[in-house]
């Protein structure tokens, strides 16, 4: 073993030396006493204000062991502290008030945002939106869009079972095909039921059974390989459909078929009869269109309006504008001399060539074409913007509506050659018997709705649902039910552009009172007496009130007083 070396490392040496220091240390503290005054204390007091720790003041530490006497606060009493290990901070929460709350004098205790403020506040404002939702009406608006779903609540029982009796059935069909009102007739059943019955009935062209013809959706099965190969059989079918079509056309003409919807694959059009809302004559509404089919109008000069269009976009069709502006210049040649008329006349022609017009200003002709096809482009995006929207709906009236009539009868492209309803005519539903028409009758499902304890019964209503029908389907709810009673309705909602500008037709008309084709408004109500609406729905149709049309996405009866609300 090999002897110490007589060299220390430097390590060892500063090790020596650090545990002399902590041994000198250690014998000096052992010889001061515990409540030695500051001078011979290694520590400083503690000061323990808590005033000054509220006031935000920055603390000293408190973890020191040894403090003076003369800083030394009054103990706080053991009945204020807890068995907490950290005691300190349960005597600052035990503070009297005085010293931790601050003055409140200054404080706006309503514009805290505390959690009682804040629900006073929503249950203020929930009140006030209850009471404008509340409102109550003794009628029922009038929307033109086609329902494809009732579903009606009630927490007593309805009037109404899936096997009804033969009298019932029997009468139900009977009071709706020779639209009789079976609450007046000495005949036919009268009970709830059988009026219910009556309500679901409806009249539909084509009828194919194994293909659901409204909606219509892309997403469907197609309809069969013989339909969309064999060309004798889509003739067929279209044959049988110009004479429905034309049958019900003429029955609305005849004011004896109130309306009736064609429902092809991409549009919907309402034929209205003279009388309804007020209307002096015929109209029809058709919506969603494109720009390729109203310039299609256009060709076949059908003059349109689109009433949902804003103001700046609203438009006629070219002929006129043309019509406008000539007439405009016509009125200017009256009050002019032969000379100046002569000169407009020339200046005229020549305007009428924009590209001579700029070819004298020197543009050569490549420039000239580019030019028209920009200003081309920019027509044809202004006016394709509301393409497939609801500003896109076309209104038109009188001779119009009999030249729309005869455009889609001999438009054979409203038959679509491929897809699930190929060589399928459009779907005609009406509430009025018409030539081929097939009665159809909704799908009704009964069930009961278990919710917080409470039980509520159900019927759920599935098919075109038509306007009438809604008013006649909750007249005979409430006329036959003791109990309030709600009614949810799903709209096609391509048909919702149909309340929507009907009501803003509405508004125009009431401001043509004075005008002289408006006489005939007090014969209206006679002359659609025959049209398979009794007397009071036929008075509400009637009506010129722009605010009685509205669409109804859920409706509730009041039995207290007989009112609804939507």
């Amino acid at each position: 073993m090999e002897p110490p070396s007589p060299w220390k490392k430097p390590n060892e040496v500063m090790l020596l030396h650090r545990l002399k220091k902590r041994k000198k240390a250690l014998q000096e503290r052992m010889k001061t006493p515990l409540g030695a005054s500051e001078e011979t204390s290694h520590s400083k007091s503690v000061n323990i204000d808590f005033s000054r720790l509220l006031d935000s003041e920055k603390r000293k530490n408190p973890f020191t062991k040894l403090c003076s006497p003369q800083s030394k606060k009054p103990k706080i009493e053991e009945s204020q502290l807890d068995e907490s290990s950290d005691k300190t901070l349960f005597a600052l929460l035990n503070l009297p008030a005085k010293v931790v709350e601050k003055p409140a004098q200054d404080v706006d205790t309503e514009k805290l945002a505390t959690f009682s403020n804040l629900l006073q506040k929503f249950n203020a404002e929930h009140s006030v939106e209850t009471k404008q939702v509340e409102k109550r009406y003794k009628y029922l608006p009038i929307d033109w869009a086609i329902k494809t779903k009732v579903r009606l609540m009630s927490p007593k029982p309805f009037a109404w079972t899936s096997k009804l009796k033969a009298s019932e059935e029997a009468s139900g069909i009977t009071g709706f095909v020779r639209c009789l009102d079976t609450t007046k007739s000495s005949t036919l059943d009268t009970s709830p039921r059988a009026r219910f019955h009556q309500t679901c009935l409806y009249w539909q062209h084509p009828h194919l059974p194994w293909l659901d013809m409204y909606p219509r959706s892309s997403g469907k099965v197609a309809a069969t390989s013989f339909m969309a190969t064999n060309d004798q059989v889509k003739e067929a079918l279209y044959r049988e459909w110009t004479e429905s079509f034309r049958s019900l056309f003429q029955l609305l003409r005849a004011r004896h078929c109130p309306y009736f919807y064609v429902c092809a694959n991409s549009f919907t059009v309402l034929f209205r009869a003279a009388g309804l809302c007020a209307a002096p004559e015929p109209c029809a509404l058709l919506a969603p269109t494109t720009s390729g089919f109203r310039q299609t109008l256009r060709q076949e000069d059908v003059e349109f309006t689109m009433p949902l269009r804003p103001d700046s976009k609203k438009k006629h069709n070219s002929s006129d504008e043309e019509k406008l502006k000539n007439s405009s210049f016509d009125s200017c040649y009256d009050t002019m001399d032969d000379a100046k008329s002569q000169e407009l006349n020339e200046e005229r022609e020549d305007e009428d060539d924009p590209n001579e017009l700029l070819s004298q200003l020197g543009l050569e002709t490549d420039v000239i074409k580019k030019i028209n096809i920009s200003q081309a482009r920019m027509v044809n995006n202004a006016e394709s913007n509301v393409d497939s929207a609801a500003e896109s709906l076309v209104f038109v009236r009188g001779a119009d509506a009999q030249a729309l009539f005869n455009f889609l009868l001999n438009c054979k492209s409203i038959v679509s050659p491929t897809g699930p309803f190929a060589g399928v005519p459009p779907t005609l539903l009406a509430p009025t018997a018409f030539h081929g028409g097939t009665l159809q009758s909704l799908k009704v499902r009964e069930n009961t709705i278990h919710s917080d304890s409470h039980k509520y019964y159900s019927i759920e209503l599935r098919g075109p649902i038509l306007p009438t029908a809604v008013h006649s389907l909750l007249e005979v709810l409430r006329s036959s039910s003791a109990a309030h009673f709600s009614a949810t309705f799903a709209h096609q909602h391509s048909t919702l552009a149909f309340s929507w500008a009907a009501s803003t037709v509405a508004e125009d008309e009431s401001g043509k009172e004075n005008e002289p084709k408006h006489f005939a408004k007090a014969f209206n109500k006679e002359n659609l007496s025959d049209c398979g609406i009794n007397e009071d729905m036929l008075q509400h149709f009637c009506s010129s009130d722009p605010k009685i049309i509205k669409t109804l996405d859920s409706v509730k009866y009041n039995t207290e007083d007989s009112t609804y609300t939507w």
